[in-house]
């Protein structure tokens, strides 16, 4: 013969109210006080008698995959339904912190499609630009040299009736350093064509 007050609640009804709870707030975690606050039922109750199935709710099963080097904790699905076989409760627990892991994963793919997609256009334009630039620098080798050909040929008699060239060059002693100068306003004018 059993001593006692008579139980006020079955173990059946108490995983009911459990899993009524539980289905109301997906992925939460419980403990009795919680229970009581939201049940009405003794949190003495709930840690005598369910505290096994309470603890099965608040962790969710994970099986680690080794194929990679970063492992993604994911739930066994066999391990889930033999552990949760008839516990709803413990079943929709677990399956929430799996539908939240998706979720999550989800997202990250959705802005690593949009940063991957922002990285191949910065990508297609730097290179664009590098082409431009090399163009360019092609173009300012060419001037340079045409420049220079131009400024050397009318330094000669020959080139300057010929091609009607003016003395573009002139070397003169400056008086202060006693260096030689150009005298053309092109080199002011244009400093980056001419080496310092």
């Amino acid at each position: 013969m059993k001593k006692g007050a008579p139980l006020k609640y079955t173990d059946k009804q108490l995983k009911d109210i459990l899993f009524k709870y539980i289905s109301k707030n997906p992925g939460k975690k419980i403990n009795p006080s919680i229970l009581e606050r939201e049940t009405g039922v003794n949190r003495f109750i709930w840690k005598r008698r369910m505290s096994e199935q309470i603890a099965m709710v608040n962790e969710p099963v994970h099986q680690e995959i080794a194929r990679t080097e970063t492992s993604l904790p994911l739930p066994n699905v066999v391990e889930l339904v033999e552990t949760y076989w008839n516990n709803k409760s413990g079943l929709i627990s677990a399956l929430s912190h799996f539908n939240e892991m998706l979720n999550a994963l989800h997202q990250k793919v959705k802005e690593s499609d949009t940063i991957l997609k922002q990285n191949q256009d910065l990508a297609a334009n730097l290179s664009l630009k590098e082409e431009q630039i090399k163009t360019l620098e092609n173009e300012i080798k060419l001037l340079r040299k045409q420049y220079l050909e131009v400024a050397v040929k009318s330094t000669y008699k020959t080139f300057q009736e010929e091609e009607g060239l003016e003395k573009i060059i002139s070397i003169t002693r400056n008086k202060k350093t006693e260096d030689r100068a150009l005298n053309a306003d092109i080199v002011k004018m244009y400093p980056e064509l001419f080496d310092n």
